[in-house]
């Protein structure tokens, strides 16, 4: 891919390179929502191993939750025009899961191996619940830089607040966590995507 240089006379041009897009939307009026809380209260959830966080998630034996609700739907429109607006071939949405935090519960930094796109999705979040944190994928390169404000260049971290109906979806590869919930419950539908060209 080439630059786009100004026609003509200018001072300065800026060329912000290879941005890594997280994009939000907006799902709040999805009935699903009641349905997945409903669904939860019936499951026996598993506790995390400590050194995931402090959290509980549905059963390892049921990883294609996102298959029980109408909002599958929903979610794979935004991420066929994530994709879109990216420039990737069409995505599949393969694994999901529930994901429950309590008070001062957390997940510890992790990324998404052997996936493309992944996504989380809110369908209950108390107020003040605990942001989802990204990781800056360049702090390495960027060892030697004293940053004397906070931009989108030299951010190390952002934070997303989320709410109940909020979708997020990012590149699996890019690091995230959340720091201890301070609300009494968060609850975060995460799923992961492949190439519907390759296997899953």
């Amino acid at each position: 891919m080439k630059a786009q240089i100004v026609d003509g006379p200018f001072r300065k041009a800026n060329y912000p390179l290879f941005p890594t897009l997280v994009q939000v939307y907006d799902l709040q009026d999805n009935p699903s929502n009641i349905d997945i809380i409903n669904y939860i209260d019936e499951q026996e959830l598993s506790e995390w191993p400590k050194d995931i966080g402090d959290g509980s998630s549905t059963s390892q034996n049921e990883m294609n939750i996102l298959d029980n609700f109408d909002i599958k739907k929903d979610i794979e429109n935004c991420v066929n025009e994530y994709c879109i607006d990216v420039g990737l071939d069409k995505l599949e949405i393969g694994k999901s899961w529930i994901n429950i935090q309590r008070q001062k519960g957390y997940i510890a930094r992790h990324r998404h191996e052997l996936s493309i796109i992944s996504g989380a999705y809110y369908p209950f979040v108390e107020p003040n619940s605990s942001p989802l944190v990204f990781g800056s994928p360049i702090l390495g390169p960027k060892m030697g830089e004293i940053h004397n404000q906070a931009t989108e260049y030299t951010a190390n971290e952002m934070e997303f607040d989320v709410r109940t109906g909020f979708l997020v979806l990012f590149p699996s590869w890019l690091y995230h966590y959340t720091i201890p919930n301070p609300s009494l419950k968060r609850v975060t539908l995460s799923f992961n995507t492949y190439h519907k060209t390759l296997d899953k």
